[in-house]
């Protein structure tokens, strides 16, 4: 284990009365010693988070002979983030507390900070047909993962293990799912199976004696790495990981799953029963359901009927998007909370559906679907009484070029018919926002050019600079079709890759995206 040691002097004084619980403290930043240890970190930026009215200090200094002073503080802080960074300002390195901190004259608080890596899991689907109609064969994939600390562009061969369908992030701690495939539907079957992964080196450690049964399809975990809530197709399952053992919490296909850590130290699980599709009618079906994550403390249940599409948590409480109505708000253990509308959404012609959300330090981050196969991304403020003026981050109607291979510069340009929204989280404390889309081509015959009928999906990570929009990556984790040429047509084709764009090195690194999750993520 390797120390980081930090000197942060605690002597601040109420508004009334002289100084209360003055002294030194010891700010640790736990960083593993190994080989994924963030490098290149010149300075440290901390954010202290006090009560109301006090609300956060930012801090930020020089790292000289790994110390550092923070100067004064006021001792009714309660927690901590920071984010070591280079020179240039950028993240390399971001870690927070699991729960309240003891600042106090003499004590400890400790930090553990991990590189800033985006993980991405999931299937692979290959033709092994001979006809017109393919014939699928499934199998799963190694992880992928890009690291944000690092200038190198993704092409899938950064992995991990030699197969996952979900990765699953719980503070400095990560988890991987598998689970068998079936053919030719892709239908994960079968016990789901967790596996630790340790973060200092990427190896895989022995699973844990819990299963989940259902097809995987989201996961979440808490702060402090103990637990976890995992949704599938037939149950929400919380999972203890220091007993290792896996609870059915409630009966139902959970598509939607996040943890929420109240300020009293209760660990509960927020999750969408029902998610309908956020493409064509919109479904009023969903439910949001609430659980604690302790056996002790009530069973999970209903909180509201409604569009829901997405959930978020953040500072201790629970967000969501409804896609039917255009609408952001806060949900309690018992209720919905400040629904606000986000402007030029709803289910008219020609407006977006919110379908995807994270936050971050009171930072809302919506992911935006319009028809045909339009995706953007909205920031706004969670704490505004009012959804005034969001400001657009990014915005991208989705088209897929493809080569004629053995012409050279034949070209075709397909236009979606539909584009989706699959994940979105907040990674590094706010510097990063990423997110993956899933979208669908299709081309009809152009005679003239002997163009033949084409029919194209693809799936891509992308990874923002939150402050600016700023592409940092764009990987293309999949692009497959099936080509139906006819006498004189001209194949084969395959797909390009456009400006900024990187895509898989080969086809054994194409995999689509079940899931993905930051380190010290925020959904």
């Amino acid at each position: 284990m390797k120390w980081l040691g930090v000197l942060a002097l605690l002597g601040a004084c109420g508004e009334n009365g002289p100084p209360v619980q003055a002294g030194d403290v010891s700010l640790v930043l736990d960083i593993p010693n190994s080989v994924l240890d963030p490098r290149g970190y010149t300075s440290v930026e901390v954010i202290l988070h006090g009560p109301p009215p006090l609300g956060d200090v930012v801090r930020s200094a020089k790292i000289t002979d790994g110390t550092f002073d923070l100067g004064t503080i006021d001792p009714s802080m309660v927690s901590v983030e920071a984010t070591l960074r280079n020179d240039s300002g950028a993240a390399v390195g971001y870690g927070r507390t699991a729960a309240a901190a003891a600042f106090a004259g003499g004590s400890e608080v400790v930090v553990p900070v991990r590189r800033p890596i985006a993980y991405i899991s999931g299937t692979v689907s290959r033709d092994i047909g001979t006809g017109q109609t393919p014939v699928l064969h499934w199998t799963q994939a190694p992880a992928t993962f890009s690291d944000l600390s690092v200038s190198a562009s993704s092409d899938g061969k950064t992995q991990i293990g030699s197969q996952a369908v979900l990765m699953i992030a719980a503070g400095a701690n990560l988890y991987m799912i598998t689970q068998a495939t079936s053919d030719p539907t892709g239908l994960l079957m079968g016990p789901a199976k967790l596996l630790p992964v340790s973060t200092a080196d990427h190896q895989v450690g022995l699973a844990l004696a819990g299963q989940m049964t259902g097809a995987v399809l989201d996961g979440a975990g808490s702060d402090d790495g103990s637990a976890l809530a995992i949704g599938t197709t037939t149950q929400l399952f919380a999972v203890d990981t220091i007993a290792g053992t896996a609870r059915p919490l409630a009966d139902g296909s959970f598509a939607r799953v996040a943890i929420v850590t109240t300020a009293t130290g209760e660990i509960d699980v927020v999750a969408i029963k029902n998610r309908g599709p956020t493409t064509g009618a919109c479904s009023t079906a969903a439910e949001l359901w609430w659980a604690p994550l302790t056996s002790d403390a009530g069973p999970a249940h209903l909180v509201a009927t409604g569009g829901f599409a997405d959930l978020a948590t953040d500072g201790g409480r629970a967000y969501y998007v409804d896609a039917c109505k255009g609408e952001l708000g806060e949900v309690t253990a018992t209720a919905i909370l400040t629904p606000r509308l986000i402007p030029g959404t709803g289910t008219g012609p020609g407006l977006a559906k919110p379908t995807a959300l994270a936050v971050s330090n009171g930072q809302a981050y919506v992911g935006l679907e319009t028809q045909p196969a339009t995706t953007g991304l909205l920031v706004a403020s969670v704490t505004a009484t009012a959804m005034d003026e969001p400001r657009v981050l990014w915005s991208e109607t989705a088209q897929q070029v493809v080569n004629a291979v053995g012409y050279d510069g034949v070209q075709r340009q397909l236009s979606a018919s539909s584009a989706v929204i699959a994940h979105l989280e907040v990674g590094a404390g706010g510097d990063y926002v990423a997110l993956t889309t899933s979208a669908h081509f299709h081309g009809a015959p152009v005679l003239a050019a002997n163009f033949p009928d084409i029919t194209i999906d693809t799936e891509e990570l992308r990874v923002f600079d939150a402050s600016t929009g700023g592409v940092v990556q764009r990987y293309r984790s999949w692009c497959d079709g099936v080509v139906r040429s006819t006498f004189g047509d001209i194949g084969p084709w395959d797909c390009a890759s456009t400006a900024g764009q990187t895509a898989a090195a080969a086809p054994t690194y194409e995999h689509h995206i079940n899931s993905m999750t930051f380190l010290f993520g925020k959904k």
